[in-house]
């Protein structure tokens, strides 16, 4: 899976080393946006990243960042109140596009 923040574009999931895309076969390659929420008591950072790759790959990250954001996006005072709800619906919006997509024939 491949993701891309901004103009730039590279692997893995924005930690550590990059892994390269893995081998889809046959298998049809979507991409989905999604946002991270991380608060901090004062700060609340929003990264908005577009991932690419298998509907498995694409909802295993969607729930990477689901977790993340109902963990660590709430708890800025007061965009995190604010931001995480806007962040979980718009991700969920976001993966129901691709599993649409997905069920789509050919």
């Amino acid at each position: 899976m491949s993701d891309s923040q901004g103009a730039g574009h590279g692997y893995g999931n924005g930690y550590g080393a990059p892994e390269p895309p893995a081998s889809s076969g046959n298998a049809r390659l979507y991409r989905v946006k999604l946002t991270k929420v991380s608060s901090f008591i004062i700060m609340t950072q929003q990264r908005h990243t577009v991932y690419t790759g298998t509907l498995e790959q694409l909802e295993a990250t969607a729930r990477s960042v689901r977790t993340h954001n109902l963990l660590l996006g709430w708890w800025g005072i007061p965009f995190g109140l604010i931001w995480t709800p806007m962040a979980l619906s718009r991700n969920a919006k976001g993966l129901r596009q691709v599993r649409e997509l997905a069920a789509q024939p050919g």
